[in-house]
C-alpha cells in the first residue's frame, strides 16, 4: 500500500517545469533557454560568438514551459518563440539529414539496387518501409528534376568551398588541433574550407577576398581596425550576411545566435502557425 502524498509535496510536483528538448535540433541560448551539459556543470554561457557556436551544434537545447495553471494563450510570448525556435531547428536538422542519405547513400548507389534494399547499419532508427520509400522518391524523376535545379543553383555560387563532408565544424576542430591556443574566427575558416590541400586557392576571386582577409586580420591585430559584433572581420571583406544562415560557421546557426545580436520584431508564434496551416506549409 501506498501512503498518499501530503498536500505540500502535491503542490511541490506541480509546480515543477516541463522540458521539452529536441533530439537533433539546436536553438539560440538566452534567459529562458537551458542548455544541459553532462559533463560540465555550474558554468554559465559564455557570449563568445566560437563558444556560443559550438555549444549550439553540440548540446540539446530545453525550454522550461510552466505547467500550473496555464492554459497555450496565457504562455508568455518569449516562451512561445522558444518553442518555435525549436522547432524550426528541428526541420532545418531535419531537412539535412535526409540530404546526407540521399548525396552519400542514395545517389551514389542508383546502379546497386541490392545496396538500396535495406536500410543502413548506421541508422538502425529507420525502418525497411520508411527506407524503401524515401529511396523511391529520390529516385523519382520529380525529385531529379528538383535535384537538377539546385545543382545550377550550386554552379552560380560565387565562393564555393572544399569541404569534406566534416564540415565547418570539422574543419574547426582540426584548425584548433594544429593551431593550439590561436582564436580562429570564421573568416580563417572560411578561408581555409576554400584552400586546396596544398593549402592553395585556385580560384581567383576567391584568392582576391582571401587576401583582403589577411589584410584585415594583420590591420586588427595591429589596432588599425576595430571589429564589434556582426562587423568582423567576414562581413568587411564579403559584406553583410543574407538572412538565415551565416558564412564560416554551417547550417544551422543564425547571425543572431552566433553574435548574440538583440532579438528583433516580428509576428507572433500563434500569428505564424496560424497563417502556415492555413497555406498548408512549414511555419
Amino acid at each position: 500500500m501506498v501512503a498518499p502524498q501530503d498536500k505540500s509535496s502535491k503542490e511541490m510536483k506541480s509546480s515543477k517545469k516541463m522540458k521539452f528538448a529536441s533530439s537533433s535540433a539546436e536553438t539560440e541560448p538566452t534567459s529562458q533557454t537551458t542548455i544541459s551539459d553532462d559533463s560540465k556543470t555550474g558554468r554559465g554561457m559564455s557570449t563568445m560568438p566560437r563558444v556560443v557556436k559550438r555549444k549550439l551544434q553540440k548540446l540539446r537545447p530545453i525550454v522550461e514551459v510552466p505547467l500550473v495553471d496555464k492554459k497555450w494563450s496565457q504562455i508568455p510570448k518569449d516562451i512561445k518563440e522558444h518553442i518555435w525556435e525549436a522547432v524550426d531547428m528541428a526541420f532545418v536538422k531535419w531537412k539535412d539529414f535526409k540530404s546526407t542519405l540521399t548525396r552519400h547513400y542514395i545517389l551514389p548507389y542508383t546502379n546497386d539496387k541490392e545496396k538500396l534494399s535495406q536500410p543502413l547499419e548506421t541508422y538502425k532508427f529507420i525502418e525497411k518501409a520508411q527506407w524503401d520509400a524515401f529511396v523511391a522518391s529520390r529516385l523519382s524523376k520529380d525529385f531529379e528534376s528538383v535535384h537538377s535545379q539546385h545543382a545550377q543553383i550550386r554552379e552560380k555560387l560565387e565562393y564555393n568551398h572544399r569541404l569534406s563532408r566534416k564540415g565547418y565544424a570539422g574543419l574547426e576542430d582540426q584548425l584548433e588541433e594544429t593551431m593550439p591556443g590561436v582564436e580562429i574566427d570564421r573568416s580563417t575558416i572560411w578561408k581555409r574550407a576554400r584552400q586546396d590541400k596544398h593549402g592553395n586557392i585556385p580560384d581567383p576571386k576567391v584568392a582576391e577576398k582571401a587576401k583582403l582577409i589577411d589584410e584585415l586580420q594583420k590591420q586588427v591585430s595591429e589596432g588599425k581596425v576595430s571589429v564589434y559584433g556582426s562587423n568582423d572581420v567576414l562581413t568587411m571583406a564579403l559584406g553583410p550576411e543574407h538572412p538565415g544562415r551565416l558564412r564560416g560557421v554551417g547550417a544551422g546557426i543564425s547571425p543572431r545566435q552566433y553574435f548574440n545580436l538583440p532579438k528583433p520584431q516580428r509576428v507572433s508564434f500563434d500569428d505564424r502557425l496560424k497563417e502556415s496551416l492555413r497555406q498548408g506549409k512549414k511555419p
